[in-house]
């Protein structure tokens, strides 16, 4: 747990003998461990264990707040809190206090840009109503919480007759101090961020892992099964499922979370090296008498690998969340349901609670106003996919022609053929879906396919076959009596964000486009701030194979990651053949893009691919990879890429100059520029 103090000489004051005072802590309380910031440390720490303190001051917030910039606060956006107190406002000028107001939210949002703190934020200490307005809007904004300190007001809690200057008698004693830390304390618990972890029990009649024990915040935390793909070989339908064979049985876990979760997990098998991905996050693992301990300060989604990529623990940090349940809602509660095929209406609410199973796969159809919602398993086990393929059917979560759906929360398992699908569907948002389990064929990830407004944030997808792909098709449709054209394209491809994603990729691209680009045009599209744990053929990939305009296509703050038990994908030719790699480390591009009219074109007519920027990609190898490839391949001189910009590509942490990158380009291709 990490605490920022924001503060005046209420929180520190350093000594000033022309004043009588010779502390260093919060001003006129008789000792460092009786200043509120001491005070409300011990209590936190009562509740939930270790905390690290920051303690900054804010004196050019209250005093210059006109000059206030987000950079005079990077050093306190480094430190990365939890929780951030901020008790500020005695010193403001006269006449400054609505620039106060205004600063005091640069600051907040500066250290916090992300919202993932809990920002609590006092009242004035010496009263003052207008203050206290500019104070509590400031939270307001921010996502914070205001604390009042009415209750703080009065002598009875001013060091008066303990200090001869005036100014420091004015300030807290040790009783208003304590009263202080109190109110805050108070507020901090309430909102839940000192709880520990929720853990749900696996329900009866579902298979648990024995391969890891794990406690999370002391209590015991079960894990699930999944069957996931254990190498990298694939081939087109060949009229039956793949192997089980060609898959091994992983672990997962779910729990909710609403401060720092201290997890130690103990695997069946003794173990030399252990790693958390993403990489990124920096979580630091303590290994020691078989067991490995770490902390996660903040709801993500996780991968633990003992010894390599095989059989690891996935773990889902959810944040805390209650959903609503209305009349139109279908509600699965803890236990194993059979449910089959759920099919949705307009204005329906699909609910899988944690701790439910539910064996089956949900259809909606030219619907509006749905809701999937829950932290429960959706699990497709035991359900074919239609042989030919019934594109709005086939699949765990298909829409067709729908609008306004939210999917929140829920753990896909297991998929028949592409887990998550969305054809002509407008404004749709995914968040912290995760899809486990995925080893079958076709198994991809997202797959939408001609689709607007669309959001996907914080989910987490492991998924054999392409992961995150934004699609335009042109399909005949087996409706048993006749071939019925779906005539999918056109709906544009246009206003995509995917942010805070967790991606697996066990065969094909990562964040893809294509390779169907039937549409007229897809614009608007961006990916960042996601993790990459594995690609198997490019990680950031534009696949054109059809007549699309492409162009405003952004990949910003990307971490692609390269592991040295990585093998390089086969196709598999018969049903006989093995997979047999050689043990040379495999490094798929981690930029790429291509155009030719082939396999999966349905148009045979290019398009052109322009404006495309790639921001802050950042690859984390290990020992003995070099520079991942970078390529981009145009068809002919009326159908390129051009305007491609790279800003900034690192290499375990070093930023790249031209020199020390060599980008594959052919006579099709334009300007490519690496900054």
């Amino acid at each position: 747990m990490k605490v920022l103090f924001v503060g005046n000489s209420l929180a520190y004051h350093g000594e000033a003998p022309e004043l009588g005072w010779y502390g260093n802590h919060g001003m006129a309380a008789s000792s460092k461990e009786n200043d509120f910031v001491h005070v409300l440390t011990r209590m936190i720490e009562a509740k939930c264990g270790p905390v690290e303190t920051m303690v900054a001051g804010g004196v050019k917030v209250e005093r210059e707040p006109a000059a206030v910039t987000a950079e005079d606060f990077a050093h306190l956006r480094a430190f990365d809190p939890d929780i951030i107190v901020a008790r500020l406002c005695e010193n403001v000028p006269a006449g400054q206090l609505e620039a106060f107001g205004k600063a005091y939210v640069r600051m907040l949002r500066a250290i916090d840009p992300e919202q993932n703190a809990k920002i609590f934020c006092t009242g004035s200490y010496w009263p003052s109503k207008e203050a206290d307005f500019e104070i509590q809007t400031a939270a307001s904004l921010c996502g914070g919480i205001y604390v009042p300190l009415d209750a703080v007001h009065g002598d009875a809690f001013k060091a008066l007759g303990e200090y001869a200057h005036e100014g420091v008698a004015a300030h807290p004693n040790d009783a208003g101090m304590k009263a202080i830390a109190g109110q805050l304390f108070a507020a901090i618990d309430a909102s839940g961020a000192l709880d520990p972890a929720t853990v749900y029990p696996i329900p009866d009649g579902e298979p648990i892992s024995g391969d890891y024990q794990v406690t999370v915040d002391g209590q015991p935390a079960g894990c699930y099964t999944c069957h996931v793909s254990a190498m990298p070989f694939n081939r087109e339908w060949p009229g039956h499922q793949r192997p089980y064979s060609q898959g091994e049985q992983a672990s997962f876990l779910y729990f909710d979370m609403s401060a720092p979760a201290r997890l130690t997990v103990r695997p069946n098998r003794a173990f030399t090296e252990a790693v958390l991905r993403p990489l990124s996050k920096g979580i630091e693992l303590t290994a020691a008498d078989g067991a490995i301990s770490f902390t996660i300060r903040k709801p993500g989604h996780f991968s633990l690998e003992i010894d390599g990529r095989r059989h690891n623990l996935h773990i889902f940090a959810n944040p805390k969340q209650a959903y609503a349940r209305t009349p139109d809602t279908l509600y699965f509660g803890p236990g194993v349901h059979k449910a089959g095929p759920i099919v949705l209406h307009s204005g329906q609410t699909l609910f899988v609670d944690a701790g439910a199973v539910v064996k089956g796969f949900v259809q909606c159809v030219d619907s509006s106003n749905v809701r999937i919602v829950g932290r429960g398993i959706l699990d497709c086990a035991g359900y074919d996919r239609h042989v030919p393929l019934i594109w709005e059917e086939d699949g765990l979560m298909n829409l067709a022609r729908c609008e306004n759906v939210l999917v929140d929360g829920v753990i896909l398992r297991d998929s028949n053929w592409w887990s998550i699908t969305a054809f002509n569907c407008v404004n749709l948002h995914y968040n912290n879906v995760k899809t486990i389990g995925m080893w079958r064929y076709n198994t991809d990830g997202f797959d939408f396919v001609n689709c607007q407004n669309v959001r996907v944030t914080n989910c987490f997808l492991r998924n054999f076959d392409d992961v995150i792909v934004l699609k335009g098709l042109r399909v005949e449709q087996n409706d048993g009596a006749s071939r019925t054209p779906l005539c999918y394209e056109r709906m544009n491809v246009q206003n995509f964000l995917v942010e805070n994603c967790v991606i697996w990729c066990d065969w094909g691209g990562g964040l893809e486009l294509g390779a169907e680009t039937v549409a007229d045009e897809y614009c608007n599209l961006v990916f960042r701030n996601c993790d990459i744990l594995r690609n198997d053929m490019g990680a950031l990939r534009i696949h054109s194979g059809d007549r699309a305009v492409i162009h405003h296509l952004t990949y910003e703050n990307i971490n692609v990651e390269y592991s040295r038990y990585d093998r390089a994908p086969m196709m598999q030719t018969s049903d006989e053949a093995k997979y047999e790699p050689d043990d040379m480390l495999y490094t798929p591009a981690v930029i790429c893009g291509w155009m030719y009219c082939g396999r999966w074109s349905n148009d045979n007519i290019l398009g052109n691919v322009y404006d495309v920027t790639y921001k802050n990609i950042r690859v984390y190898a290990d020992e003995g990879f070099g520079v991942p490839p970078i390529y981009f391949r145009g068809a002919s001189p009326e159908n390129r890429f051009d305007r491609i910009t790279i800003d900034g590509l690192y290499f375990n942490g070093k930023r790249l100059a031209a020199a020390d990158v060599e980008i594959e380009k052919n006579e099709f291709t334009g300007d490519i520029t690496l900054k």
